[in-house]
């Protein structure tokens, strides 16, 4: 029998779990770049964010198919659109699959469950969408303003302005393509015959 606390960990920068899983697999110049892509992969990923990477032989294929659930959720809400009614019964399934109870845990409320290691790690994923969708923090949802990242991030600022994943990697990268096509179209404006 496993026990699961209910409430979730913050991240260090801020992010709710899901969006850390959801961002297993973004994009760099429109090319993919899958951070789980093998089980040692997954493994790994697993024991970074502090949760149990004891078996989970056999389950990305599933793993991969929530995390595309919980993309277009993540999508839509980032977006400010209706949410997806079959994204939504997908997490709404991880969510009820475990047996088990709620158990106390000194101050705070967990999940006693004999489940698989997969069908725990899904539990926990659709849990953190849950409790976001609750949260004040979800008209902080964002996508990368880059349309080659798909990055996801809840934007932290003061002012909620943040437009880019991580400024040294997309937006500078966007702001000097951006200077250059004004100098390419002031330099093609100049030569241009009167």
């Amino acid at each position: 029998m496993r026990l699961v606390t209910l409430d979730e960990a913050p991240h260090p920068e801020g992010q709710p779990l899901f969006v850390e899983f959801v961002n297993t697999l973004h994009w760099y110049e429109g090319a993919p770049i899958e951070l789980i892509g093998t089980e040692a992969d997954f493994a790994t990923w697993l024991v970074e964010h502090g949760l149990p990477a004891d078996d989970v032989a056999d389950c990305l294929p599933e793993i991969h198919r929530l995390r595309e659930h919980i993309r277009a959720v993540t999508k839509s809400l980032a977006t400010h659109e209706p949410l997806p009614q079959a994204d939504m019964a997908a997490v709404q399934t991880a969510l009820s699959t475990p047996p088990g109870s709620l158990a106390l845990l000194d101050d705070r409320i967990g999940f006693a469950t004999s489940a698989s290691e997969c069908v725990l790690f899904s539990f926990q994923m659709a849990l953190s969408v849950t409790l976001f969708l609750r949260s004040p923090q979800r008209r902080r949802l964002k996508l990368c303003a880059n349309p080659g990242c798909g990055f996801a991030f809840v934007d932290t600022s003061t002012n909620a302005t943040r437009r880019w994943c991580f400024m040294q990697y997309c937006g500078n990268r966007l702001k000097v393509r951006a200077f250059r096509t004004r100098q390419k179209s002031r330099r093609t404006r100049h030569r241009a015959p009167a």
